[in-house]
């Protein structure tokens, strides 16, 4: 028996950049779209006839936190196992149980979980969201479209892929400034090493008279007595301050986190820029060609994205596109997007292959992204390296012109 079909309200495109509205029937938005491009046009918005959007955006409102929930890594895994399962036609729960199949590990009993919901009546992103922590907004369009047109294979690969990008662009950057970071925490290490323990035993040669020291030898010894008193203070917080990094990343905060913060470090903030349009329009692209909609996708890149200068940005584009302008001169008001890139976008517009054109463009992004990181990374270190001897060198001249100063004296 076939499905009724139902009447969808649109506002669309035409390839001169025209802007339409009208009504289009389809079993669902998944063919409704299809029917719209079929007529060359691009729909921005598409809802039901009663005005019930049809977008699939995942589930609003504040996330579901749950005992257990799996990291970003483990995610990743998961729906790569998954989705190799269900491209051989295998059905969902049983794919499920064959992933929990025997094993104690995290994304064997978050599987079971997903399984047992499945079995309760409940849809697959549901069941991920509450059974296995899977609260990204991409994740979750993804599977909630296919729910209703019934690809869920090429879904999941899509989820995978878009989740897999997300981790490689953190290993690059993480692996660029590993040797940086390990630089910088053995010259806190030695300098502290200097202040605490080797300078205070020159302290007692100077002391009768302190008021004859240089000024630079005044300031290290007296920096050298703080740090002395209060180095339990001074270590107990590096440590805390790492298990409270620790638990951000297994909880996949940390990546916001450092966004945030190098949003605000003029140095790295073109870097971090960069990297986080290549990956929204990475994600952008990839929802398009999954037949979900300009401002559904729009939506949906935002709510992924973390607090900052991009978010803000796509709020002023989704705004603009609902409006009834062209994403390419959207993204040119908010100024998040270099002109070539632009330019690219708008000749998907121009074309009908809106969604492959974005992820052309995201991969020249992330060639240029991965140019930045060399480029930053090659300035970088070798400034690190002058800054740690400096700092040692300054310490060793202050203490050393102090003892002079004071034996010149006395003689």
């Amino acid at each position: 028996m076939s499905e009724t079909k139902k009447t969808f309200v649109y506002v669309a495109r035409d390839a001169n950049g025209a802007k339409q509205s009208g009504e289009v029937l389809g079993i669902n938005q998944t063919e409704a779209k299809r029917a719209l491009r079929a007529q060359g046009l691009f729909p921005i918005t598409l809802d039901f006839s009663d005005g019930t959007a049809a977008t699939a955006t995942g589930r609003s409102g504040r996330p579901i936190r749950i005992k257990n929930a799996l990291t970003p890594r483990q995610t990743t895994d998961f729906l790569v196992r998954l989705a190799k399962l269900s491209g051989r036609q295998i059905q969902a729960e049983r794919a499920l149980a064959i992933i929990g199949d025997g094993g104690n590990d995290p994304i064997s009993k978050a599987a079971l979980r997903v399984r047992d919901s499945l079995r309760e009546g409940q849809p697959l992103s549901q069941a991920l969201l509450e059974k296995a922590g899977m609260n990204d907004p991409v994740v979750l369009s993804l599977i909630s479209g296919a729910e209703a047109s019934g690809d869920m294979g090429s879904a999941l690969t899509t989820a995978s892929e878009i989740m897999q990008s997300r981790l490689d662009v953190r290993r690059r950057i993480i692996t660029g400034l590993t040797y940086p970071g390990i630089l910088m925490f053995v010259a806190i290490l030695s300098v502290g090493v200097i202040m605490i323990a080797i300078i205070p035993q020159f302290l007692p040669l100077v002391e009768d008279r302190i008021a004859l020291v240089p000024t630079m030898g005044r300031v290290v010894f007296a920096l050298s007595a703080f740090l002395a008193a209060l180095w339990p203070v001074i270590v107990l917080a590096f440590f805390l301050l790492g298990a409270a990094a620790y638990l951000a990343a297994r909880r996949g905060l940390l990546n916001g986190i450092l966004v945030r913060v190098g949003n605000r470090v003029p140095l790295i903030r073109k870097l971090v820029l960069r990297n986080q349009m290549m990956l929204l329009l990475y994600v952008l692209g990839a929802l398009l060609s999954r037949e979900i909609t300009l401002s559904g996708a729009l939506r949906v890149v935002s709510k992924s994205t973390p607090a900052g200068p991009v978010r803000q940005g796509m709020a002023i584009v989704t705004k603009d596109v609902e409006s009834g302008a062209s994403l390419s001169a959207a993204f040119r008001r908010a100024n998040l997007l270099p002109q070539e890139a632009i330019e690219m976008i708008r000749i998907g517009e121009e074309s009908g292959d809106l969604g492959g054109m974005i992820s052309r463009t995201s991969d020249d992004m992330r060639e240029a992204a991965d140019r930045d990181l060399e480029r930053f990374l090659l300035l970088f270190q070798p400034a690190l390296i002058v800054g740690v001897g400096l700092m040692i060198g300054v310490s060793l001249y202050a203490l050393f012109s102090a003892i002079v100063s004071v034996n010149a004296i006395s003689f």
